[in-house]
């Protein structure tokens, strides 16, 4: 028995609803310097720009505040302190932000890792802390592109030695 375009249409459309409804929240992969903390009704999330930052280059440590829901807040309290071996390194005060977005300028002085720690004032004045981890990696572009490179390179040259046996084999049985 064959499936007319009706029947198949609503299959479909039925499948894809119920796949929607078994997989409530699909995400992209996390950056490797992002992370995100729950603490004291507010979700603070970090990420560098870039992504990898090397030392001796500008760079933004991306900050947003939201409620438990994501949802953007107005006139928040914060600071960002960063540390290099439990030493503090750069301190932006903490001011009041108009936006739950904001960003800090800072050029990593050398390869390591960092702790930016983010401060929340509440409206009771309590301080909240979130500590993230802040990768500095020199060699991770070149090592990046190598593996790139080694992984497009790869299949082809595969293929082309499993060619090359084939022949080299139908040579051999027709001589």
């Amino acid at each position: 028995m064959a499936l007319n375009a009706g029947t198949y249409k609503l299959c479909s459309i039925s499948a894809l609803l119920i796949a929607m409804t078994l997989i409530p929240q699909v995400e992209a992969h996390q950056l490797f310097n992002s992370d995100e903390e729950k603490i004291g009704g507010y979700r603070i999330q970090v990420a560098t720009d870039p992504e990898i930052p090397g030392p001796g280059n500008p760079s933004r440590l991306m900050v947003v505040i939201t409620d438990y829901d994501g949802n953007d807040l107005i006139d928040v309290q914060a600071g960002v302190k960063i540390f290099k071996n439990e030493v503090l390194i750069h301190e932006v005060t903490p001011r009041i932000y108009s936006s739950s977005h904001f960003d800090v300028a800072y050029t990593f002085p050398e390869s390591g890792m960092y702790i930016a720690q983010v401060d929340v004032i509440n409206p009771f004045g309590k301080v909240l802390s979130s500590k993230f981890n802040i990768g500095i990696i020199q060699t991770f572009g070149y090592i990046f592109f190598a593996m790139v490179a080694i992984g497009v390179s790869f299949p082809p040259t595969i293929i082309g030695i499993v060619l090359f046996m084939k022949r080299r084999k139908a040579k051999q049985v027709r001589a």
